[in-house]
């Protein structure tokens, strides 16, 4: 299920960097009376790791599968 070949892919480098930025500005510059509350902080932990990992599946389904079409083309002629 889980492996180490997620760590080997350039595209979860290439993503983790900008996400973790975000996350650091956003709790850098979001007004601490807004972070306070409860539901803000549990909406944000899910938020946060759910776009990224979303964002890295998209992109590694919808790349793979160019991949593939491209490989499946090239092969056919």
């Amino acid at each position: 299920m889980w492996s180490f070949n997620t760590f080997k892919d350039i595209r979860y480098w290439m993503l983790l960097v900008p996400f973790l930025i975000i996350l650091v500005l956003y709790i850098h510059f979001t007004p601490s009376y807004i972070l306070e509350k409860p539901y803000v902080s549990a909406l944000s932990l899910f938020i946060f790791p759910t776009l990224f990992w979303s964002t890295y599946h998209l992109w590694k389904h919808f790349g793979d599968k160019k991949e593939r079409n491209d490989v499946e083309s090239s092969s056919g002629l």
